[in-house]
């Protein structure tokens, strides 16, 4: 899972996952509310169902201090500023290239996500909106 902070000072999160699902997710999202400790979060993201879903909404009552969702139209990847940073990372990192074990393409991306965190320039130009 993947989060890019975007304005003068750009972050990227992220955090691996053996699968998506709102328990993951919400996972991340107190990962992101911990680093910020206290400031508020205003997270933008797709629709994908277990955003949204009851448990999801249950966990964000009485958080609306520390972080907000805010949900895409369909179908609109070109406005989530994360998606932006995956194309690159396969790209970069995975594309055409065969990884024999799960690990080693964990530690490719690894690799690619901590240039990120420790570029935070490279965001910069990875994500459009930043120019």
């Amino acid at each position: 899972m993947g989060a890019v902070r975007i304005g003068g000072q750009p972050k990227w999160h992220f955090r691996f996952v053996p699968w998506f699902n709102a328990d993951t997710f919400l996972d991340f999202l107190i990962q992101l509310i911990r680093y910020y400790g206290g400031t508020k979060i205003h997270l933008i993201t797709d629709n994908v169902p277990y955003h949204k879903c009851p448990k999801v909404w249950e966990w964000l009552q009485g958080k609306e201090h520390l972080i907000e969702l805010h949900f895409l139209p369909g179908y609109a990847p070109k406005l989530n500023a994360v998606e932006y940073v995956w194309k690159k990372t396969k790209k970069t990192m995975t594309h055409n290239r065969y990884f024999s074990r799960f690990a080693d393409l964990k530690a490719a991306l690894a690799r690619r996500f901590n240039r990120f965190q420790g570029n935070p320039a490279s965001l910069r130009t990875t994500v459009p909106h930043f120019a």
